[in-house]
């Protein structure tokens, strides 16, 4: 069963048990409904007749007293009396025939229980005897009108004092009949109430049962269900970090069973692609083996910006005649392998070694967005420091005790634009950049002679770096084979981790490239050689100062712009 069936199933099925829940609450309240039905259609309504009977029979005697008050007959009042007592008295009929139909279906109304209808046979007996004194009672009401009207305005008063007969019908039993209604009215509501009590409770206890089952059937289905989901969870899990585990049982047939076959497919290609990996990637960069794979196998090409690297050994040839040619193979190996570290624990990738020399270049998919120049530096600023670590062994690594040769790396850092994609014939490809840009970080790696520095960027890489990296302005160039001149800047520390020492050295160093650019050339070497004081061994302030010196003997043109221009790579 898919898992859609086995919630439509459980859905049903909780339907269900609601249905039933809505049903007997309905029934019930079906019931409730009629006692309610039974108090605004019968109790209130027999209430309200017999109270306005007893109102009109006081106004009735109250009329003959008011009219009986003067001491002469006014016939204009004896007509709006005789009018007012015609209208009283049709009203009152009209009360007891509707009390008496009223009392009539409450009694055959067999929504009404046995007691309730045993009091409305009492009251409707009650009512037949008050209803008897009615006839008796506009009799005695018109002799005293017709003996106001013969002008008998005393025997009218006498008359008068006869309806206090009345009182003892109209007053006591009246009250009796709207006692036992208003008993009937507070008990009816009381049951009513009670019913009601008994409908909440019994719904909420059937939501809760209803509830309890649904939720439980529900927690046994979604355990299961989430079960083989953490395995498959816990599965992807070892997937990501690296380790392809063995097969999942599939130990159903619904989309979850699908999953874990899907998965357990999934996991066997990932072997074969590692495999192709581990093989391929000593020869080619991981990074655009595991890139190439994903691809669709189609040649692809596209201009990105991107951050370029070149790095050489000083020295290089002079060193390898000093060393066997194992040795040689030793250090390059050892060298390549702390080069190759630092730049892919930087998420760069590794184009190609040249000799001495590595190539490597930061570019989506592999740096998100603009970091490529940050990771760029910082792989460069790590390499140093493995490169140093590698100096203290050196001894040990080529086998000399004493006359250990110096090795030191120097790297050129470039960002712009670049075609970066598959390029070669149908039976031999490289996955490379090609650009201005490469040979400029090319020429800057090359820079570092006339500088005596270890790091250069261009400006861009600069602008793009600067707050992962310390660095100090250096020059304004123009490299061999390009016009157009770039800023140069040595590359120093991680953020935050210059020395005091070299911040202010860097200072001084920027106060004496303003001036230099000003043509200021005296005042320029001066502050140079305090740079040279302050930092011994300062190489771009040494550079500086022997330039300067040049410039004094063939002073530059007046429309001097300040680049240095170089004519060897």
């Amino acid at each position: 069963m898919t898992i859609r069936l086995k919630i439509l199933a459980l859905t049903t099925l909780l339907l269900l048990l609601f249905g039933v829940a809505v049903g007997v609450a309905v029934t019930l309240q079906e019931r409730v409904n009629e006692e309610i039905g039974g108090i605004t259609g019968y109790h209130l309504p027999i209430l309200e007749a017999v109270a306005e009977i007893d109102v009109a029979t006081f106004e009735y005697e109250l009329i003959l007293g008011r009219l009986l008050r003067g001491a002469a007959r006014d016939p204009a009042h004896l007509v709006a009396a005789r009018q007012r007592e015609r209208d009283l008295m049709a009203g009152i009929r009209r009360n007891f025939a509707s009390a008496d139909d009223l009392l009539k279906r409450a009694i055959a109304d067999q929504r009404n229980d046995l007691v309730d209808r045993l009091e409305f046979a009492r009251i409707e007996g009650r009512l037949a005897f008050v209803r008897r004194q009615i006839e008796p009672f506009k009799n005695l009401g018109d002799r005293v009108l017709d003996t106001y009207e013969a002008g008998r305005i005393e025997e009218a008063r006498v008359l008068l004092s006869e309806f206090s007969r009345f009182e003892e019908v109209f007053g006591p039993d009246i009250a009796a009949i709207r006692t036992g209604l208003a008993r009937i009215a507070e008990s009816s509501i009381a049951e009513t109430y009670a019913q009601e009590q008994s409908l909440r409770l019994l719904t909420i206890g059937l939501f809760i049962v209803a509830a309890v089952i649904g939720l439980a059937m529900a927690a046994i289905l979604a355990s299961r269900i989430v079960a083989q989901l953490r395995g498959l969870v816990t599965s992807a899990v070892a997937v990501e970090s690296g380790e392809l585990v063995a097969a999942i049982p599939v130990t159903s047939k619904d989309e979850v069973g699908q999953l874990t076959r899907a998965f357990n497919h999934m996991v066997g290609e990932l072997r074969s692609k590692e495999k192709i990996r581990d093989t391929f990637g000593k020869f080619v960069d991981p990074k655009i083996v595991a890139h190439l794979i994903g691809a669709s196998g189609e040649d692809a090409a596209e201009r990105r910006v991107v951050t370029i690297f070149f790095s050489d050994v000083k020295g290089f040839s002079s060193l390898s005649e000093q060393l066997t040619a194992q040795v040689i193979v030793n250090l390059l190996n050892r060298y390549f392998t702390t080069a190759a570290d630092t730049i892919r624990a930087h998420h760069g990738v590794i184009d190609k070694y040249i000799g001495d020399a590595v190539m490597a270049f930061w570019a989506p998919p592999f740096v998100a967005g603009d970091a490529h120049a940050a990771q760029g530096c910082l792989a460069a600023l790590a390499q140093q420091e493995a490169i140093a670590a590698l100096r203290a062994d050196l001894g040990n690594i080529v086998g000399l005790r004493r006359d250990v040769p110096e090795f030191r790396v120097r790297m050129g850092l470039a960002t712009g634009e670049v075609v970066n994609g598959t390029i070669g014939s149908p039976t031999a490809k490289s996955y490379t950049v090609i650009g201005d840009v490469v040979n400029l970080a090319a020429r800057l790696e090359g820079l570092n002679k006339l500088y005596g520095t270890d790091i250069l960027v261009s400006e861009e890489t600069y602008r793009l770096a600067q707050g992962a990296i310390e660095a100090r302005e250096l020059d304004t160039v123009a490299v061999a084979g390009k016009r157009e001149p770039v800023r140069i800047y040595e590359v120093l520390a991680p953020a935050g981790r210059l020395d005091a020492t070299l911040t202010a050295a860097s200072a001084r160093y920027g106060e004496g490239l303003a001036l230099y650019r000003r043509r200021a050339f005296d005042d320029a070497d001066r502050v140079f050689a305090q740079c040279e004081t302050e930092r011994p061994g300062d190489g771009p302030a040494g550079a500086m100062r022997a330039r300067i010196r040049r410039l004094r003997d063939t002073p530059p043109a007046t429309d001097w712009d300040g680049v240095w221009r170089l004519t060897e790579k």
